[in-house]
């Protein structure tokens, strides 16, 4: 059993290091330098934009990408399909971040941020 926790925790550790790459996991305070990041929800290219109110597949994957940049969390007053206060607010620091237009949105240029392709 203990040899079993060993390996699960050892692929973890590797899964973790191999999303991140070693220079994001040396700094936690630093983005991490991903190309084509994908939740793989809905994952169309272009997506559909999005705003308050949205749901589905597509608002599945931003959330997904929000919970990655910026600690999105769902809610029971906002599950992971919608894309309410909660998710806009998330894309508004986003895009702050991003030095993006800041409406909330989830528009072309924000998606391809997300994605960061």
């Amino acid at each position: 059993m203990t040899s079993l926790l060993t390996r699960t925790a050892a692929s973890a550790a590797l899964a973790v290091s191999l999303l991140l790459g070693s220079a994001a996991a040396a700094s936690a305070a630093a983005e991490p330098e991903l190309t084509g990041l994908s939740c793989g929800y809905d994952n169309r290219t272009p997506p559909p934009p999005l705003a308050l109110g949205d749901r589905g597949r597509t608002v599945l994957e931003a959330r997904c990408l929000l919970a990655f940049w910026t600690g999105l969390r769902a809610t029971d007053e906002e599950p992971s399909t919608v894309f309410g206060p909660d998710a806009a607010s998330a894309t508004r620091s986003f895009q702050e971040r991003r030095v993006l237009p800041v409406t909330g949105a989830v528009d072309a240029a924000t998606w391809a941020e997300l994605r960061h392709s």
